[in-house]
C-alpha cells in the first residue's frame, strides 16, 4: 500500500439548510512535501466537531484511493478526487474487508494504530449534496478507518503505508456488530476486550452491552 495525498483543511463555515451555519474541517487540500503528523493529528489540520472527529483516538482518518472510481461511477460524480471526504492520508491498495482494529501501521516515519471505522455523519452529507449520503456510506463500508499516533513523524506523499503488526477484530466485524444489528454480548465483549478500540466506539460497546443485560432475550 501507498500513500498518494497528503491532505489538510482549515475550519470553513458550512451551512445545514436549516438556516443555521457550523464550522467544519472536512473540506481539505492536497499538500505537497513532507507534513508532519503529531500525536493529535496531522500539523495544520483542523477539526470542527471534536465530539465526531479528532482527539488521540481519531487523530488521523484515512480513506482508500480505491473507492473514489467506485464512487465516481456510482454516484455519476467526475468531481470526487482524493481528500473529498476529509481524509488526511488517501492510500492506494487499502480495503476495509483486510483491516482489523488494532493494526499498526507505519506510514512515513510515524506510527499509527487503527481504532475505529469512520461513522458517517450530517456533515458528509453536507459536503456531498445529498442529505441522504451517510446512509448509502454506511451502506457501501467503504467507510476508512481512523488511527491514534504511537511515534510522531514525517509522512508525504509517495511513502508506503506498510502493516507492522495484525490487530484482532477485523474492522467490518466490528461495524456489523455496532451497526449491523449483529450485537450479541458474545460479540461485543470480543470487541471491548481489544486495547486498542477508541474511547467513542468503547461507549457505544458499553451501551450496548448494557442492553443486552436489560433484555436478555432480545
Amino acid at each position: 500500500m501507498r500513500i498518494v495525498a497528503v491532505n489538510v483543511g482549515g475550519l470553513r463555515e458550512m451551512h445545514d439548510g436549516r438556516g443555521r451555519s457550523f464550522y467544519s474541517g472536512i473540506e481539505k487540500s492536497h499538500v505537497s512535501g513532507p507534513v508532519s503528523i503529531g500525536f493529535s493529528g496531522v500539523i495544520g489540520d483542523a477539526q470542527g466537531n471534536q465530539k465526531a472527529h479528532g482527539g488521540p483516538d481519531n487523530a488521523v482518518y484515512v480513506y482508500s484511493a480505491d473507492h473514489y472510481a467506485v464512487w465516481r461511477r456510482e454516484e455519476h460524480r467526475d468531481d470526487l478526487a482524493p481528500g473529498f471526504f476529509g481524509e488526511n492520508l488517501t492510500v492506494a491498495a487499502l480495503h476495509e474487508t483486510d483491516m482489523r482494529i488494532g493494526d499498526l501501521y507505519r506510514a512515513g516515519h510515524a506510527l499509527l494504530e487503527v481504532t475505529q471505522a469512520r461513522a458517517p455523519c450530517a456533515t458528509l452529507g453536507l459536503r456531498f449534496g445529498e442529505k441522504n449520503f451517510p446512509d448509502r456510506f454506511l451502506a457501501s463500508r467503504r467507510m476508512g478507518m481512523y488511527l491514534r499516533v504511537l511515534k510522531e513523524g514525517d509522512v508525504q506523499s509517495g511513502d508506503e503505508f506498510h502493516r507492522e503488526r495484525t490487530g484482532t477484530v477485523p474492522l467490518l466485524e466490528a461495524v456489523e456488530v455496532l451497526y449491523g444489528n449483529e450485537a450479541t454480548p458474545q460479540r461485543l465483549q470480543r470487541l471491548k476486550n481489544e486495547s486498542a478500540l477508541s474511547r467513542r466506539w468503547r461507549d457505544k460497546v458499553d451501551l450496548l452491552l448494557a442492553q443486552c443485560a436489560a433484555n436478555p432475550a432480545a
